[in-house]
């Protein structure tokens, strides 16, 4: 498999803006609405890295690095050069030639948060890069070791030959359902190339906003032209009693289902998040009356009727159209607002 190097392209302008403020290591909630404003010589600034900071350990600084290096940010170091204070692990990260490649490919596209396990505390990561490659980041939020399964084919990759960018190790052919223990707080990248595609998942219908029967604060809302896509309108106030339900969902087996959830957060908290404020929104989904289980979800755009999508995997379902799906807030939060969802099989 051919390393690529950095691409060393030299532009006389350069514009960048910055999303966050000092002293945060949980990157992926502010970086991920800026896709659609990414391209090159024009990026989203998420801070200089704590990298050589002697903050963090070498599995949090390498997660460091490597989410500012996929989501395309500019990488300023935040360590001073000095070798009584700047570890050679440190330094070793800072100069893997691999994932900063990443960081500088021709393509300058962000990578995009495409799977979320909000209890379980891990997600997946995908992002294009030029010659038809992929990056792929799978992060461990936990403190502690776990084992998580990644459903490549969810990801529409039917095969690729995977290259882990930390371990600088092939990692051969990969298919299917990958298996992968992760280290506390690790993010491990692959580098995916020879990529062949899956058939995508398929779905029997869409349920938009206008399908539910609200309670509480919740309420459907008629969205500008042209926002709040697919359907231009999306349900509000759900959180603190109000909530949105869904029925006659259909599933074509029963058990566990990946479901894509399109969502508008633009909670973007500026006036905490000097302190140890985020901008997630939480919400939770309950599968025929069963215990409702939890997501974190991201900002989704540049206001609130730019819409994103999450991928979640509920569990609860029914062979038929009988299933019945419950969103509501977390706590005495509120929830995202509520575009609209498919189950996918």
């Amino acid at each position: 498999m051919a390393h690529h190097k950095p691409n060393c392209a030299i532009f006389q302008t350069y514009e960048s803006w910055r999303i966050r403020g000092h002293g945060h290591v949980d990157v992926g909630h502010p970086l991920r609405p800026w896709l659609s404003r990414r391209r090159r010589s024009h990026s989203k600034k998420a801070d200089k890295r704590s990298v050589g900071l002697n903050a963090l350990s070498a599995e949090e600084e390498r997660f460091h690095f490597g989410m500012w290096a996929i989501n395309k940010s500019p990488l300023i170091m935040g360590a001073a050069l000095d070798p009584g204070r700047l570890s050679d692990v440190s330094l070793q990260i800072m100069s893997n030639t691999e994932v900063i490649a990443v960081n500088q490919d021709s393509l300058a596209k962000q990578a995009q948060l495409i799977l979320r396990a909000t209890e379980e505390e891990w997600d997946v990561w995908q992002g294009e890069l030029s010659e038809a490659r992929q990056i792929l980041g799978i992060a461990n939020w936990k403190n502690d070791s776990q084992s998580v399964q990644v459903d490549l084919a969810a990801l529409g990759i039917g095969s690729a030959h995977a290259r882990d960018l930390w371990a600088e190790k092939d990692q051969g052919l990969v298919s299917e359902s990958q298996n992968l223990t992760l280290a506390g707080h690790e993010l491990r990248l692959w580098l995916l190339s020879n990529i062949t595609t899956a058939s995508p998942l398929q779905s029997t219908a869409y349920y938009n906003a206008t399908l539910a029967t609200t309670s509480g604060s919740a309420q459907v809302n008629t969205c500008p032209s042209g926002t709040c896509l697919p359907t231009g309108a999306k349900i509000g106030n759900i959180g603190l009693g109000g909530s949105a339900t869904f029925g006659n969902v259909s599933a074509q087996s029963p058990g566990k289902k990946l479901v894509g959830v399109d969502f508008v957060n633009y909670d973007y908290a500026f006036t905490t998040a000097w302190d140890l404020g985020d901008n997630i929104r939480n919400m939770t989904i309950a599968v025929n009356g069963q215990k409702a289980k939890r997501w974190a979800f991201p900002l989704s755009g540049g206001n609130w009727n730019e819409g994103g999508r999450l991928l979640v995997e509920a569990d609860g379902f029914v062979q038929g159209e009988q299933n019945v799906l419950t969103f509501a807030g977390y706590g005495d939060g509120t929830a995202p607002d509520l575009i609209g969802f498919e189950v996918l099989e």
